[in-house]
């Protein structure tokens, strides 16, 4: 049986839009979100300005951030170890396995969380295999891989 396409809840230019008044219409206490592309450019070392502003404004809110993130240890740890947030490495998106485990160690359901992803077959897709809500971001900058590049032209075809 093949898989259908992924499907999202909302989609939004930034992650910036995403604020915990819309966060509260859905009822989320936890955010799930992919690093590369979703929140910075593809790689980028350390968290901006906005990113920063981001997780503190929803941490005021009580709503907490986990990454989830395909990419490698040092990479991962190296955004996230002055955030005091959760990370995940090498989910091998979309396998589930690291949004489940998130999800316990936030102690929050399935229904109270939404993992923001710019990829279709990645994020979007581990969320619908979860089965937790999701909300798709445009991606930032255009420093991705070739790999990604590719799987972004199937993914405009799809969301046409």
């Amino acid at each position: 049986m093949k898989d259908k396409t992924p499907e999202f809840l909302r989609s939004f230019n930034s992650f910036k839009e995403i604020t915990p008044q819309i966060l509260k219409e859905y009822n989320i206490k936890g955010i799930l979100t992919d690093l590369d592309d979703t929140l910075v450019t593809h790689n980028y070392p350390t968290p901006t300005e906005d990113v920063i502003t981001w997780i503190e404004n929803l941490k005021k809110e009580n709503i907490s951030v986990c990454f989830i993130s395909n990419n490698q240890k040092k990479r991962v740890f190296g955004f996230a170890k002055n955030l005091d947030v959760g990370y995940f490495y090498n989910a091998f998106k979309p396998r589930i396995h690291a949004i489940e485990s998130a999800l316990a160690v936030m102690n929050i359901q399935k229904s109270e969380s939404v993992f923001i992803g710019d990829q279709l077959f990645t994020d979007i897709k581990a969320a619908n295999r979860a089965g937790v809500q999701a909300f798709l971001v445009k991606p930032v900058g255009n420093k991705s891989t070739l790999f990604i590049k590719i799987k972004r032209k199937f993914e405009r075809k799809i969301l046409k």
